[in-house]
């Protein structure tokens, strides 16, 4: 997939002091893996291309077979982390082979890593009836799975839930954000700390409340948070700690998002589907130039991240040196900026 990372970025900054989201060409294609919740091969992947007019899928690849499969995301050692729907998280190569399995405390349906550290702690969170305990933690070891994981005991202000089902970094501020929205429903979206030498985590009051935010994703490109559950996709600004905007396509149940980077979205839907929109322009995926909704395969449960930390992008050559160019001409404009 074309497309300028994080690191480029960095470098842009490191000579002319500045951080521009720079939208990529019409023209993207590259690979996506993901996940469907029925039995069987349950872990795959597949093509897409858009050319700026059309987005078109391939045929989906099977990768493996695990003990159940729900969220799923990039070890630092660039193996595919996969969450199985209980007390147990999975290690599988891209080419299919299970490096290891471990029990990460209680049950296991979304993932989010801290850092892209090989030791890094990965979280877990439940999709309902964990009680208190709806989060755990795996540390990893040499970018992977090693040993079992810690259940965290969770609290909130009184009248508040602790029904967890997704949290998120914000690596921009280091704030972790949470949200309780069932598959298909809404609920609460909030601030979370956690204290990982007693294992605790504690949700702050609601930042807001009836928010379709089941699944989270960061979005490096707006550097906002993504959240989707039931038809409905909203993006929250950290900045002005409101919804900038909203798409609702009916007919779909969305689970989990991933975002390019360079103003692309993806987002997994239970019905099959897989939404695709192109926002470079606007920064707004409700303002979006262009959008799809093709049919990728049944049972369709979660994708894995395809840019930051969870995913497995790197800077391109070409990428590289066009950035280089691009920002010539940018040394003496204004940094440009979304409003979200």
């Amino acid at each position: 997939m074309r497309k300028i990372t994080m690191a480029a970025l960095m470098l842009g900054s490191a000579i002319f002091g500045l951080q521009v989201p720079i939208a990529s060409a019409a023209a993207i294609s590259g690979s996506i893996f993901f996940t469907t919740f029925s039995g069987g091969e349950n872990v795959w992947r597949d093509t897409f291309n858009f050319n700026g007019t059309t987005f078109t899928l391939g045929s989906p690849t099977g990768v493996a077979a695990t003990n159940g499969a729900d969220g799923l995301l990039f070890a630092p050692d660039g193996n595919l982390l996969v969450a199985g729907q209980g007390n147990n998280l999975t290690e599988v190569t891209t080419g299919g082979t299970i490096a290891r399995t471990v029990a990460p405390g209680s049950s296991s349906f979304h993932l989010a890593l801290a850092s892209s550290s090989p030791t890094a702690l990965v979280y877990n969170t439940c999709n309902g009836g964990c009680g208190s305990i709806p989060i755990s933690a795996v540390t990893l070891s040499g970018g992977g799975l090693s040993g079992n994981g810690v259940a965290y005991t969770v609290t909130c202000p009184s009248g508040c839930s602790t029904d967890v089902r997704s949290v998120i970094l914000d690596p921009i501020t280091g704030t972790w954000y949470y949200g309780t929205a069932p598959d298909g429903g809404s609920g609460n979206f909030g601030i979370v700390t956690f204290d990982n030498a007693t294992h605790t985590a504690i949700l702050s009051a609601p930042l807001l409340t009836g928010v379709f935010a089941h699944g989270l994703s960061f979005d490096s490109f707006t550097n906002d948070i993504i959240m989707n559950s039931a038809a409905t996709i909203e993006q929250f600004s950290p900045t002005t700690g409101t919804i900038v905007s909203s798409l609702t396509v009916a007919g779909n149940t969305f689970d989990q998002a991933a975002e390019d980077g360079n103003g692309h979205l993806f987002v997994a839907s239970n019905n099959g589907n897989l939404e695709f929109v192109d926002y470079a322009a606007t920064g707004l995926i409700g303002a979006g130039s262009f959008t799809a909704n093709p049919f990728l395969i049944g049972s369709l449960d979660d994708i894995a991240p395809l840019s930051g930390i969870g995913s497995s992008s790197v800077p391109e050559p070409s990428s590289l040196l066009l950035l280089g160019t691009g920002l010539l001409g940018l040394a003496g404009a204004a940094k440009r900026k979304f409003f979200s």
